[in-house]
């Protein structure tokens, strides 16, 4: 039963990857999704005035290793402790700034996506 459901999950595995052209595709658009996402981020802060910090707080903690099995000891794990959000006042006028920067920067890269996508549809 087991093999039968690894058999089966092969497929879609291999389907979930998407073409090499689809790979191609979606990297030669992955700075510009980072770009609008960071314009997006931006304008939000502008709108609000504020920009919130992120919930998580990042601590590291020792710990007993299943010693037989590992070579060491003591292990550090990372663990991320939630905390409430906290808001940050924003300079708007270093955020106007930094936001026509970011549109100047994504109507070049607008230009070089064009050329790569075009790239990755060659035959």
């Amino acid at each position: 039963m087991r093999n039968l459901i690894l058999f089966a999950a092969i497929p879609a595995l291999i389907a979930a990857c998407g073409t090499p052209q689809d790979r191609c595709v979606r990297a030669a658009q992955a700075d510009l999704r980072a770009i609008d996402e960071q314009i997006a981020d931006v304008e939000t802060a502008l709108e609000q005035g504020f920009r919130v910090l992120p919930a998580q707080e990042g601590v590291t903690r020792l710990r007993l290793c299943a010693w037989p099995r590992e070579p060491v000891l003591f292990c550090t794990e990372s663990i991320q402790r939630p905390r409430s959000e906290s808001r940050e006042a924003i300079d708007r006028q270093a955020e106007q700034a930094r936001l026509q920067q970011l549109r100047r920067t994504r109507a070049e890269l607008v230009v070089q996506t064009a050329d790569r996508v075009a790239a990755c549809r060659l035959p």
